[in-house]
């Protein structure tokens, strides 16, 4: 008997012992879950704390700031088994422990599941964005780039406009003098110009008067070549008189005769008759009397080419 309870002595030393050891090991096991659940709990408010709290109802654009952040605290982070109004854990209909729903951690970090995941969406858009934003940088950038090319390139046009302008106006003030002075010759040359006029007027009617001087004369001379004719011949003859003149007054190379407005003499111009043609005070050449028109008022004479100096025009004077 007395070894049977030194046995059981021995034994429950023994189980005691071990009992010792298991309650350590489980007492640091404890205290590391605890500060473990501690530590998770405490990073996960702070966690929540970086999540922002979008309205559902209002469509928040990514720029916007200063939004509300989620608020989680310890305490909502305890329970772990629901409970109801009683304070007793809820069982479902098997008789488990219910751990989700109202008041628990696991509707906590829910909630804070779906908010960061919210976030990471809107993140996600704001990356989309900014790499949206990067290509519109880049291409407003080289727009840009070309743009003060451009701009360079439009400021040396402008620069050389601006000179050419400046050249110019120069160009315009000197031709402004030179029109100035032109004006003042225009205006000299206009009051002499008037002068001569004056003084071609007096010379025209100087002219005038010589003309009908000559006329008076060129009638005497006639009336003296018929006197003397009738002296020499002792009356009419049917040759013209020296002295007869008249004026070409047609044309035609192309058949090469004249037509001639004759003087209306005393006596009557004859075919066959050789007319002397002049201009001014140079000999043209001469015509022979070919047909005599309307009462030897007009005659038509040949061109004799061994006699043509200049090829007669309309206007020239002939003479007998």
């Amino acid at each position: 008997m007395d070894k049977v309870l030194k046995v059981l002595v021995v034994l429950v030393l023994v189980l005691s012992a071990v009992a010792l050891t298991f309650e350590v090991v489980l007492f640091r096991q404890r205290e590391e879950l605890k500060g473990r659940n501690q530590m998770l709990a405490r990073y996960t408010t702070q966690i929540a704390k970086t999540l922002e709290v979008v309205p559902a109802e209002t469509n928040v654009d990514l720029a916007t700031r200063d939004l509300p952040r989620l608020q989680v605290s310890e305490e909502q982070l305890k329970p772990f088994y629901q409970r109801d109004a009683a304070g007793k854990i809820v069982k479902d209909a098997t008789g488990a422990k219910v751990t989700t729903g109202a008041n628990t951690m696991d509707d906590a970090l829910k909630g804070v599941l779906a908010k960061a995941e919210l976030q990471y969406s809107r993140l996600n858009d704001t990356r989309t964005g900014l790499e949206q934003t990067r290509t519109t940088l880049a291409d407003t950038s080289n727009t840009l780039v070309k743009t003060e090319g451009d701009l360079a390139q439009t400021k040396d046009t402008l620069k050389k406009t601006s000179d050419d302008l400046d050249s110019a106006k120069q160009d315009i003030e000197r031709k402004k003098s030179s029109i100035e002075e032109l004006t003042q010759k225009n205006e000299a040359c206009a009051a002499k110009s008037e002068k001569q006029i004056a003084e071609i007027g007096k010379l025209t009617d100087k002219l005038s008067d010589r003309e009908t001087q000559l006329d008076a004369t060129k009638r005497f001379v006639e009336k003296l070549q018929k006197e003397l004719v009738i002296c020499q011949g002792g009356g009419e003859t049917n040759a013209p008189p020296p002295g007869l003149q008249g004026q070409i007054i047609l044309v035609n190379t192309n058949w090469n005769f004249v037509v001639v407005d004759i003087l209306p003499p005393p006596a009557k111009v004859i075919p066959m008759t050789d007319l002397t043609i002049q201009r001014k005070d140079k000999l043209v050449g001469k015509v022979r009397v070919s047909e005599v028109i309307a009462d030897h008022n007009f005659a038509v004479g040949e061109i004799l080419p061994d006699w043509q100096q200049t090829p007669p025009k309309k206007g020239d004077y002939v003479f007998y």
